[in-house]
């Protein structure tokens, strides 16, 4: 089963202010645009983006080195577990939520196939793991904890409810306003307790594989046993996951009748849907039933799968029923290649769907497709089968921060 302990963790020196540490921390690597990451290099010379995404990996070294050894970042004396708790507004509500979870270093174990309760959910991608190996070797660090999921039932509540009431050792707004805190926990009895839960339920890889990958490749060559990882339990209410729509930039289809006959031989079709909301309220009435949102020529589709469709004629290979049965496989495979004949390459992804309609509105694309996020039960129910979830199935939020805390891999540590 997974192992968990304790961390003796870096941090900004000055991010004891809330408006410096700002100024010092950054989002993901991965979602940070080109423009984003000269922004935030400008708005501070120790800015993490500075070693996260650096301008040779050499110099991602050196400057780690350098805010060590000049006292830029600190480490806190005591091993801890971190409670990581942020609020937040959800943007399609705008409803108010906080959600907390908890960091220390899960020990590295091989998850293709899996072992150790320790269970990927979606595939990595060999160029960027090169890139993430890359920076670990120059550096021997982790920036921002990789996000975990695990069926805890709330028991690590009454944990955070001795500290998440106190002021909290670190605090700050991301670039959305929204607040993260951590709090540090050093009382073995604690630990112990977050050691337990760990101990005792299999954790799945919610985002961070690329990360998880290149410590596995880097332990294999006589680097680092652990990971920094944050812990949350599928039972939080904070814990939302969206999804990312399905961008066509070549639809090969000349008008609306051709779409509507050649979509109908699979699909029932709904049209006369007036705004981007109706569509998505249509898809949320409906979620579970094999549905999907299209806007294509200024019109808005909603498709639902005929029940005469044997899904198993159009998914091959060698996947569980479980896994063909998901929205995206049925999206891919009989929507897109067998419906409408688009070509894997004329495919992208994007999270934010009313960004996705503007871009059909400009002609950057011809046709956008919108799907119901994935639900925790359906990530689950794959994984325990041990599977992976089709690609570009999830998109956990909000996700941790870069900087906020630093794991530094040594043998005195770990």
């Amino acid at each position: 089963m997974p192992e968990l302990i304790s961390l003796k963790c870096f941090y900004y020196r000055k991010g004891k202010d809330p408006s410096v540490l700002r100024s010092l921390i950054a989002p993901p690597y991965d979602v940070i645009s080109e423009e984003e990451k000269q922004n935030l290099k400008n708005k501070n010379p120790n800015n993490i983006c500075h070693v996260i995404l650096p301008e040779s990996y050499e110099g991602a070294g050196r400057k780690l080195e350098e805010m060590i050894e000049n006292s830029t970042l600190i480490s806190n004396k005591n091993r801890c577990i971190c409670i990581y708790g942020i609020e937040y507004l959800r943007p399609d509500t705008e409803e108010k939520i906080t959600r907390y979870g908890f960091v220390g270093l899960l020990k590295l174990a091989e998850i293709f196939p899996a072992v150790d309760g320790i269970v990927p959910h979606e595939m990595t991608f060999k160029k960027f793991t090169e890139d993430r190996l890359n920076i670990i070797e120059k550096t021997d660090a982790n920036f921002s904890p990789i996000f975990t999921i695990y069926n805890g039932n709330g028991s690590a509540i009454k944990i955070f409810k001795k500290y998440v009431e106190k002021e909290p050792f670190l605090k700050t707004l991301d670039r959305e306003g929204f607040t993260h805190k951590i709090w540090m926990v050093s009382n073995e009895e604690d630990i112990k307790e977050f050691q337990n839960i760990i101990k005792n339920h299999p954790v799945i890889i919610a985002d961070g594989h690329h990360r998880y990958i290149t410590c596995l490749r880097h332990s294999r060559n006589g680097g680092c046993k652990y990971i920094m990882a944050l812990f949350i339990d599928f039972n939080d209410p904070g814990l939302i996951i969206y999804t990312s729509h399905r961008q066509i930039h070549k639809l090969p289809v000349k008008n609306l009748k051709e779409f509507r006959n050649r979509v109908n031989t699979s699909f029932t079709i709904t049209e006369n849907i007036k705004s981007f909301q109706d569509l998505r309220n249509l898809m949320e009435i409906n979620k579970g039933n094999h549905v999907y949102g299209c806007y294509f020529k200024n019109k808005y589709f909603f498709l639902k799968l005929k029940k005469e469709i044997n899904i198993e004629d159009y998914i091959l290979g060698n996947h569980s029923k479980e896994w063909k049965n998901l929205s995206l496989p049925i999206l891919h495979e009989i929507l897109l290649k067998n419906c409408l004949n688009v070509r894997h390459e004329d495919i992208s992804f994007i999270k934010d769907g009313e960004e996705g309609l503007e871009k059909v509105d400009k002609g950057i694309i011809d046709a956008l497709f919108i799907v119901n996020p994935t639900t925790l039960e359906e990530i689950q129910r794959i994984t325990q089968l041990g599977e992976i979830m089709p690609q570009k199935s999830t998109y956990f939020y909000p996700k941790p921060l870069s900087g906020l805390i630093i794991h530094r891999h040594t043998d005195s540590i770990e």
